[in-house]
């Protein structure tokens, strides 16, 4: 585990798959790679440890102490990837090509973990440049549904004594090295359409449970564009909803009896999102009156992620704008794990090399530049959060 640079960490991650299993339930999900950051950071003389998080699946924790709790700076990343599906290039090729380097979570989020690993070390190696406690935290299931930062959160204090919560963080998504002082939220749930069978040949036997969903389609599309249009935020823009899937039927010939739609919500500051879902259940249980003979399940939400913002002139985004030469942060559109740590009063920014626009695409790509920079940065801004 002679990896150093934020290239060679980066390389080997992208070597081992770590799919999401709700992605593809084929793969084996992160165990692989915590695995292996668990080795490079007990070879390289980290406090090591493990928090699980789901069956086979778990967060690891990299902790160097220097002289002191306080302050206690954490870098935090995640450990999964989304699919792999139509990718033109070797999704765990880890080549180096035209200064880039190309695989699946090279810039969402490998290449960034890698750049905080490898600041980690160099910290390590430089302990009177700077004085506290720094903790890597590498998170599970972050693509899907949180699950491993929340269950970070619920387990801090355990069963490290130091491993509290810390004083600041970084989450390193994708920004191109930009402060990030907010990120949108996102609010997640299913639409369910019953209706009843037949065979096509006698379609007024049956009710389309396919033609009923399209009245609901309808009906929020003119919700997007009217009332949550209305809903917005400085730098921010307005909150907007999209249908991302739908399902139905099984056969041509057949009427189909079922339909499922998957609806997403981004929220923003200030915007409840089980009051969001709400809105949107009256509306279509009003709406969807009119259609007759159809039943309608409107479940829970499967996802409810608050969005978070710091003002500019925090001590956390003033500081990292002081370091990184940025006259005034920015905001993001996407969602990360730096909400929830906003959530439990941590003070919290968003900072990684590589461009989101990069993030799940079919030829995924950080450049080597960038990973070099990353690192620099992240030790150039413990180093201003934790003084000597």
């Amino acid at each position: 585990m002679t990896s150093a640079t934020a290239l060679d960490i980066a390389q080997a991650l992208v070597r081992i798959p770590s799919v999401n299993p709700d992605y593809d339930p084929a793969s084996a999900g992160e165990g692989a790679v915590t695995a292996w950051i668990e080795n490079w950071g007990r070879a390289n003389g980290f406090t090591v440890w493990r928090q699980p998080v789901l069956p086979g699946r778990e967060n690891i924790l990299l902790q160097f102490r220097n002289g002191a709790d306080h302050p206690h700076f954490m870098l935090n990343g995640h450990t999964d990837t989304v699919g792999v599906g139509g990718m033109t290039i070797a999704p765990f090729g880890g080549e180096v090509r035209d200064g880039k380097l190309w695989g699946r979570g090279a810039s969402d989020m490998k290449g960034p973990l890698a750049c905080m690993l490898a600041a980690a070390l160099r910290l390590k190696n430089e302990p009177s440049t700077w004085r506290g406690t720094l903790t890597v935290a590498c998170m599970a299931d972050e693509e899907f549904r949180f699950r491993g930062v929340t269950a970070m959160l619920n387990q801090m204090g355990e069963p490290v004594p130091s491993a509290r919560l810390p004083d600041f963080a970084v989450v390193g998504e994708p920004t191109r090295l930009r402060v990030v002082r907010g990120c949108k939220g996102c609010l997640r749930f299913a639409i369910h359409a019953v209706g009843r069978a037949a065979h096509s040949s006698k379609p007024h036997e049956g009710r389309s449970a396919v033609v009923a969903m399209a009245h609901a389609i309808l009906a929020l599309e003119t919700h997007f564009a009217t009332r949550l249009a209305q809903i917005a935020a400085p730098g921010f823009g307005t909150s907007t909803g999209s249908i991302g899937l739908i399902s139905g039927g099984t056969g041509v010939n057949i009427v189909p009896e079922r339909c499922t739609i998957q609806v997403d919500i981004r929220l923003l500051p200030g915007q409840d999102g089980l009051a969001t879902h709400q809105e949107i259940q009256m509306l279509l249980r009003e709406h969807c009156r009119q259609v007759p003979d159809v039943q309608w399940e409107l479940p829970e939400p499967s996802v409810i992620d608050p969005s978070f913002e710091f003002p500019a002139e925090h001590p956390l985004v003033k500081t990292a704008c002081s370091v990184l030469n940025q006259p005034t942060p920015d905001v993001v559109f996407f969602g990360c794990d730096a909400s929830k740590l906003a959530a439990r009063g941590v003070p919290v920014i968003v900072l990684g090399p590589g461009d989101i626009a990069q993030a799940h695409t079919v030829d995924e790509f950080i450049a080597v530049a960038d990973l070099e920079a990353g690192t620099d940065a992240y030790v150039r801004l413990a180093m201003a959060l934790m003084p000597v």
